[in-house]
């Protein structure tokens, strides 16, 4: 059975939890794409899915710039505009790494919001940090 394209897959998977009246009550985040500094050959596409609770407990998927499926969970702290999300990451050279990613609101419109993270480097081998663009409903 051919595999469905993980953008499509995070899009369905949306539709699902948009459908359930108890997923109304969080965020749900499409990642979208990245900017590497200093630019190297990484991938910028990065499509991906995530959910964060009322609460502030966080989980999503994404093709992360090695081009490999990276999945997270953990918990977001917001003051206003600003957030931190604090927890885990697979999909890099270690099997799960720390995830530590502070962000902004940088537009938001009728519950849409436009957010910008900054990822820092982690691994030796990855020599950039990066900024990560997501748009939340």
């Amino acid at each position: 059975m051919p595999r469905l394209p993980l953008l499509l897959s995070c899009l369905l998977a949306a539709a699902g939890l948009l459908a359930t009246p108890s997923a109304r009550a969080g965020t749900i985040g499409l990642h979208l794409a990245s900017a590497h500094m200093p630019e190297r050959h990484f991938n910028n596409t990065n499509p991906g899915l995530y959910y964060r609770s009322d609460e502030g407990w966080t989980a999503g998927a994404y093709r992360n710039s090695l081009r490999r499926t990276s999945a997270y969970a953990g918990y977001t702290w917001e003051w206003g505009r600003l957030a931190v999300t604090g927890g885990a990451v697979t999909g890099y050279a270690e099997s799960v790494q720390p995830l530590l990613v502070p962000s902004v609101v940088l537009l938001s419109v009728q519950g849409v919001s436009a957010r910008l993270a900054f990822i820092p480097r982690v691994e030796k081998r990855i020599e950039s940090h990066v900024l990560h663009l997501m748009v939340e409903f």
